[in-house]
């Protein structure tokens, strides 16, 4: 597991204090750190993990919110902080975690589903996050808005319950079997596709709530080198990259996400549109755009001296999976799991986020409707679309 943080940026020298640690937290996902734990064994005493654990990193598709994770609070395996005891300054009051369910798969080259190799639970954890955050800081790391801390191997105590292969094995002394196959594991083999899952349960009033899946399939070493020579033409076609966008917008954030991943957002320069305001209905932006709307991605195609300008999130982001391939890969190579990415992301971009826009339930209530109609209509709409989401994901 790992939580990004949230809330206002911290100053250099400043720590996170207990008290006010929850509101430096934004959300949770599903995190693999895919660390190579007979590297990791090699080097950590005196290293540290650094090699074993610096070639990538995944995670799960939502990031859920403390809010949403409040109705599973609960208790820690170990009850109580007692050994060791927790210094003052990282004595958590409240000290608790959450019930969130943990799996992993292994699917062989060979096989037609993954086989589950461990069940754990979040709350096996003895320091929670806060704690976690509060000690990262103590020395006065700034920390940011959009800092991923990962939570560390997560094991219980039986032995289907051990939170990595190395563990699982026992140090290669025994062999964990795939059912389903007549294939056993000590470690990842090339081909290997690995899942991992995360879920609160549904309770009494509460529904359940998932992170979606974090899946990555292990290639031959080798296998990803330096682009060739169309690609690396290609990537370096395009330049002086422009992002009109407004901090509230998804659709903003979806293509920033998308340049993050691609290298590209430390150079691209970003241009608030402050809708509040009514930016985006100036004649300016509506000749950029004239839907009106954010985000719009400009940049300069260095062989025909064209200014370019594309419009919706997707299509802009269709567009860097295109260009530049060697970056973080935006959507799976397999062409069905490609499309049903596609698909996933327009439920939410086409079906659900439109109907919730403040400037349909505003024209709702603005066509003689009493007031608070038209929130309830976009309050609705996000049930129905969230569940919708749910229901074919899963």
């Amino acid at each position: 597991m790992a939580f990004f943080v949230g809330g206002r940026p911290m100053k250099p020298g400043e720590p996170v204090t207990m008290e006010d640690a929850e509101n430096h937290i934004f959300g949770m996902v599903v995190m693999n750190d895919w660390s190579a734990r007979d590297i990791q064994k090699w080097e950590y005493v005196p290293l540290g993990p650094f090699g074993a654990k610096n070639f990538a990193t995944s995670i799960s598709p939502w990031v859920v919110t403390l809010d949403a994770l409040e109705p599973f609070r609960c208790p820690t395996s170990a009850g109580e902080q007692s050994d060791p005891v927790p210094l003052e300054y990282i004595r958590d009051p409240s000290y608790s975690s959450y019930d969130i369910k943990l799996e992993v798969g292994i699917q062989g080259s060979s096989m037609d589903a993954p086989s589950t190799v461990t069940r754990s639970n979040f709350a096996n954890l003895y320091w929670n996050i806060k704690q976690q955050l509060v000690h990262h800081s103590v020395t006065g790391c700034n920390m940011q808005p959009g800092d991923l801390l990962g939570s560390g191997t997560i094991s219980g105590t039986p032995q289907d319950s051990f939170g990595s292969m190395l563990e699982l094995c026992w140090k290669g002394s025994r062999e964990v079997p795939l059912e389903g196959s007549d294939e056993v594991r000590k470690f990842l083999k090339d081909g290997d596709l690995v899942v991992m899952t995360g879920v609160c349960n549904e309770r009494p009033g509460v529904p359940r709530v998932g992170f979606g899946a974090v899946e990555g399939r292990v290639l031959p070493a080798g296998t990803i080198g330096a682009a060739p020579a169309a690609v690396a033409e290609a990537s370096e076609r395009y330049a002086n990259f422009v992002l009109y966008s407004y901090w509230r917008s998804t659709c903003s954030w979806r293509v920033r996400t998308a340049l993050a991943a691609k290298g590209l957002l430390g150079t691209t320069e970003i241009r608030p549109v402050n809708l509040l305001q009514g930016g985006h209905k100036s004649d300016e932006h509506a000749e950029m755009n004239p839907m009106k709307q954010v985000p719009v991605l400009e940049f300069t195609d260095t062989v025909t001296g064209e200014t370019i300008r594309l419009t919706q999130s997707m299509a802009i982001m269709d567009f860097l999976e295109e260009s530049y391939p060697m970056g973080g890969a935006l959507l799976p190579r397999d062409p069905v799991a490609r499309a049903q990415a596609k698909e996933y992301a327009e439920m939410v971009n086409s079906g659900t986020q439109p109907l919730q826009n403040p400037s349909v339930f505003k024209k709702i209530e603005g066509l003689g409707k009493e007031e608070g109609v038209g929130r309830q209509f976009a309050k609705e709409a996000i049930e129905d679309g969230l569940a919708s989401l749910e229901a074919k994901y899963t």
